[in-house]
């Protein structure tokens, strides 16, 4: 197994992208599903559309840093294990681009960034707002699930005695 770490860059990036795609899931689920106040939701929803606004272009860096920064050596000896890592982590990548693509394209009104700036609606047609919505709740859907994955296979590799968590670490 190879034994060096990804550069602080993209620890720092992985870091800060797990703590706002699991905020904007876990709070975004919630309301969605349970009975949740009206101002609680409101707050929510606020707090979503404007962390994930700014998160967008952090996450076009993250995938800039990605192409760019060499990787450490995978985990796996056998291709077969590398090819299914390698398709989980683009596989997150490209459903993780959808959620903040849709997200941007479902808002019918203006996204307020925190009360730093606005950016107008890119779309106003009711029938695209709608599909771009069932699209975000469908990709959003699909990311919780890889993010658990993702967490699994480390919890895994972690108990099989490959040491990748700590790799990911400053």
């Amino acid at each position: 197994m190879h034994e060096h770490k990804y550069c602080w860059q993209q620890v720092l990036l992985h870091w800060v992208s797990a703590v706002v795609i699991v905020w904007a899931l876990v709070s975004g689920f919630y309301v969605a599903i349970f009975d949740v106040e009206p101002n609680t939701a409101s707050l929510i929803g606020f707090v979503n559309v404007s962390l994930t606004t700014l998160f967008i272009p952090l996450f076009l860096v993250r995938w800039l840093v990605r192409l760019f920064k060499p990787r450490p050596g995978a985990v796996h000896d056998d291709p077969a294990g590398q090819l299914i890592a390698h398709l989980v982590h683009e596989g997150l990548y490209w459903v993780t681009a959808v959620v903040l693509l849709s997200g941007v394209l479902m808002m019918d009104g203006p996204i307020d960034v925190f009360g730093w700036f606005t950016l107008a609606p890119l779309l106003s047609d009711w029938f695209w707002l709608a599909a771009w919505s069932k699209l975000h709740i469908v990709a959003s859907s699909l990311l919780a699930l890889g993010v658990l994955l993702h967490v699994g296979a480390v919890v895994f590799h972690e108990l099989s005695g490959r040491r990748v968590l700590r790799r990911m670490l400053p």
